[in-house]
């Protein structure tokens, strides 16, 4: 769950807004998992913002062939160009392991803090 809104908070804060009249137990679960996402992308540094945002936009693009995600190589590609052209010399690259590990890391991040929202409701 915590992948998908990291990937989809937009469509998810969107859908909220609709749905308020809906069931409270429903919005309740939604408004955790959107309120966890915003307190992890406001904490994130730089290099997590600008990653989470070429992975968002991988995820809309569907990167995946045949069953294997290929958002990796979209990301590295991505970032790299940003680097370079926010100013670096040269543009660096980012290893597959640590864009996974990164990721892993944000979806780690959202998941603890919807449990703590959740425990103190």
């Amino acid at each position: 769950m915590a992948e998908h809104y990291l990937l989809c908070y937009r469509q998810e804060l969107a859908r909220y807004q609709q749905e308020q009249e809906q069931e409270q137990e429903q919005e309740q679960e939604t408004k955790g998992w959107l309120k966890a996402v915003e307190m992890v992308t406001d904490r994130a540094g730089d290099q997590k913002a600008t990653f989470l945002r070429l992975r968002r936009e991988a995820w809309r693009k569907h990167f995946y062939y045949k069953g294997k995600e290929t958002w990796v190589p979209y990301v590295q590609q991505r970032y790299a160009s940003y680097q370079a052209e926010a100013g670096g010399e040269r543009a660096a690259w980012v290893g597959a392991r640590t864009l996974r590990s990164w990721w892993h890391d944000l979806v780690r991040d959202v998941a603890e803090i919807h449990t703590i929202i959740n425990n103190k409701q």
